[in-house]
């Protein structure tokens, strides 16, 4: 069986710990395993490891500066296609620049760059670890979906022991070939995104719309896509950034998001509709701004496009064993009754997965960063509980994983 590190670029990060000595066996390791190590080194680490050492295992030149001579940028080239970013060992000075966007040397400038899976394994006295602030940085970077692995319990500097141990370099390398392997896992797959509110115009000024922010649709498809997926967002109007996606479609209305839709969903291995679309629409509307003084208008609705259940009820038209999953934004708190309202949507759009969420309480749903979900499948609920949007945008991705199978390379 091809190892996952097989012809993967990783980018191993080497900062001023005293244990970088031991990422020596890390770049061997990886390097035998097949995959191309391109390591950074900060000014620090160079104290405990020289660079040649780590050039004559990977056969690749060091990267230690920020600026160099010629058009090249070097944190750019680097970041640039990488399938794993490794920090090995991370300081909590590292961690803090992490954290902070920092981007002040070559490994920090790295980092922020970089688009893909990142692993991050720290290492540092046991006062820094147990500090408010590193503990903060952590937590921070767990959020924002980095890998951290460690540290232990063991001897430190000094002849101190305690908690800050960085882990052996066999954990390591386990670690870097589970984070390519997942960065791999949708690797020739298509995935088509839906996020966002959709506005139904009442005149040139005003529409109706709904407080959706597009956020858990976002942080979907950047899940997808960090797991190796082409990923086509459909979005409706946000302030988010843009997304590193293949394709980004943005549109109003909740016709010209069926139309985005319906048009490239016969290409797709998975559509997901976290979008939250509207149910009704203006029959008509004025081509000119309604003047307070004539009164309120008389507004006639009528119910827009329901573009879930149209997929539901056109899986023939979609690709052999594509999947569609749909949200539910529900105003019930309670996970019972959220899974009896996710499988009766299920069932009636004729969808494959129902994210059932509550959009009712001050914690969850619209305008914050936090979930309470279930997902209903043909395998069963799962009850997420609240977590964080992205938690429940990996959540989702895995069972998108395990209802597709091995994917397509």
């Amino acid at each position: 069986m091809t190892s996952p590190a097989a012809g993967s670029k990783v980018v191993l990060c080497v900062t001023g710990g005293i244990a970088a000595y031991k990422v020596i066996e890390v770049a061997r390791g990886l390097t035998e395993l097949g995959a191309d190590v391109r390591v950074v080194m900060t000014r620090s680490a160079q104290r405990f490891v020289e660079a040649q050492t780590f050039t004559s295992l990977t056969n690749n030149p060091v990267g230690t500066d920020l600026f160099v001579k010629g058009p090249d940028v070097p944190h750019v080239e680097l970041a640039r296609g990488a399938d794993l970013l490794l920090v090995a060992p991370a300081t909590a000075n590292s961690l803090a620049k992490m954290a902070h966007g920092i981007a002040d040397d070559l490994f920090s400038a790295t980092a922020l760059t970089a688009r893909c899976p990142i692993v991050v394994v720290p290492a540092m006295h046991t006062e820094m670890w147990e500090n408010p602030a590193t503990q903060h940085n952590v937590a921070t970077l767990i959020e924002r979906g980095i890998v951290m692995v460690g540290p232990v319990d063991g001897p430190l500097s000094s002849g101190d022991r305690g908690m800050g141990r960085m882990v052996e370099p066999d954990d390591i390398v386990t670690a870097a070939l589970e984070a390519l392997s997942h960065a791999r896992e949708l690797e020739g797959r298509e995935v088509l995104v839906t996020a966002g509110g959709t506005q139904e115009p009442i005149d040139p000024v005003r529409y109706i719309s709904n407080r959706s922010s597009g956020l858990m649709g976002y942080l979907i498809a950047e899940e997808a896509a960090r797991r190796g997926a082409k990923v086509t967002l459909v979005t409706g109007p946000t302030t988010l950034r843009t997304p590193g996606v293949q394709e980004i479609v943005k549109v109003k209305t909740a016709q010209e998001m069926r139309d985005a839709v319906m048009d490239r969903a016969g290409n797709m291995d998975v559509v997901i509709k976290a979008a939250a679309v509207a149910d009704f629409r203006p029959i008509t509307h004025a081509d000119h701004k309604l003047k307070k003084a004539d009164g309120p208008p008389d507004i006639v609705l009528e119910s827009a496009p329901d573009i879930l259940a149209e997929l539901g009820s056109s899986h023939a038209r979609l690709k052999p064993g594509a999947v569609v999953i749909g949200f539910a934004a529900e105003t019930q708190p309670d996970p019972d009754e959220l899974a009896k309202l996710a499988e009766g949507k299920r069932a009636s759009k004729g969808a494959d997965v129902i994210v059932a969420n509550d959009v009712g309480s001050a914690d969850s749903g619209f305008e914050v960063h936090t979930n309470r979900a279930v997902i209903a499948a043909a395998d069963g609920i799962t009850d997420v509980g609240l977590v964080t949007k992205k938690a429940l945008a990996r959540a989702l991705v895995d069972k998108v994983v395990v209802l597709l199978g091995p994917s397509v390379r």
